[in-house]
């Protein structure tokens, strides 16, 4: 991976160097960003070459890029430019343990906001649209979707240039996904010195307060529609039937039966998988569904299902009574988990842990 840097100049002892991360799936957009960011003319990138794609080790590697920088007398605001395919999650989350556990030693580092560039045709394209997304491209919506949640500023391109209705709907998504997020309608409407920090602990504050986990947490303070996107909670301590949840999925909740689900987040269980929480996450016309490594029986294990789904003039009704099919049925659940183990599950499987 490549970021660009932009390290602020050297002052007294005692000042903060403050990380701004910028993410987005057009390079060009974010590029135009970082550099009124900085304040700075063009400039070539840092490189970090770190030999990895993982997102987790290039942390590490920036990581120790940013405080060695520090450390010789930098302050000031470092602008830190993430390739598309970049973890924003992952990388803020080891960015932020790492300026953590240096603190003690004197260096004072700060991961201050998480920016993310979008085009309001990128969310109609990958998230709103009615049209199938290409077959062959299973991750740009996921990616759209995730740098959407995890920021604390988002940055339009492209409003100036969109219809009123399209800007509505994209501006209804946002609100929901990421509900505290500050919304920069234009790249000219930003402060180079600042746009929207939030400083320390930015990282973890976001892993709570996106707009899925925040309305599982607190449903009473849940927005409601916002420019016809609403969301929608399903809970229930049965666990789904796979088959039954799996054709749902592919032939009941679709754009044309209950409206446009742009995505969708939660902790699900499966019947087949009676030990196990898994992740459930859908962008666009694209599901995951991922083991969490929490069992049930753990003692922050949701009991059931907690599931959120967003979307543009949704059937509530259809929907819920759609995944309350989906559920087992009351014999199904006194069969208990030796008749459970028996069913189809065409979801795919998980890798097993070995514990030696």
């Amino acid at each position: 991976m490549e970021p660009r840097n932009e390290l602020g100049s050297a002052h007294p002892d005692g000042a903060v160097l403050r990380v701004t991360l910028v993410s987005g799936l057009r390079a060009a957009d974010r590029r135009q960003v970082s550099r009124r960011l900085s304040g700075a003319p063009r400039r070539a990138p840092v490189e970090v070459d770190d030999g990895t794609e993982d997102s987790g080790e290039f942390a590490l590697v920036l990581a120790d890029r940013i405080l060695e920088s520090a450390r010789a007398g930098a302050t000031g605001r470092s602008i830190v430019e993430l390739e598309e395919a970049a973890d924003v999650m992952e990388i803020g989350f080891v960015l932020e343990t790492e300026f953590e556990s240096r603190r003690a030693e004197g260096t004072p580092v700060e991961l201050h906001d998480l920016m993310t560039v979008v085009a309001v045709q990128d969310i109609e394209r990958w998230l709103l649209s009615l049209a199938p997304s290409p077959l062959d491209d299973y991750v740009t919506a996921e990616r759209l979707a995730s740098q959407i949640e995890f920021a604390t500023v988002i940055v339009l391109s492209d409003a100036d240039d969109i219809g009123p209705a399209s800007l509505r709907s994209a501006l209804g998504v946002l609100e929901q996904l990421n509900p505290g997020a500050a919304v920069v309608r234009s790249p000219s409407a930003m402060s180079s010195r600042r746009t929207g920090a939030s400083g320390r602990w930015c990282a973890r504050r976001l892993g709570e307060r996106m707009g899925w986990m925040h309305a599982l947490a607190d449903p009473a303070t849940q927005p409601g529609p916002r420019y016809g996107v609403e969301a929608i909670v399903f809970r229930d301590p049965r666990p789904f039937h796979p088959g039954r949840l799996f054709d749902a999925v592919d032939k009941q909740l679709t754009p044309g039966r209950v409206g446009r689900i742009a995505r969708s987040r939660g902790l699900v269980q499966l019947a087949t998988r009676a030990d196990q929480i898994g992740s459930w996450r859908s962008a666009g016309d694209t599901v995951a569904l991922d083991p969490t490594g929490m069992s049930t029986w753990a003692r922050n294990a949701p009991a059931g299902q907690e599931l959120v789904l967003f979307g543009e003039d949704l059937d509530r009704h259809r929907i819920i009574s759609t995944l309350d099919r989906s559920l087992v049925t009351d014999a199904e659940l006194l069969a208990g988990p030796m008749e459970w183990a028996t069913y189809d599950d065409p979801f795919p499987a998980w890798p097993t842990e070995h514990h030696h």
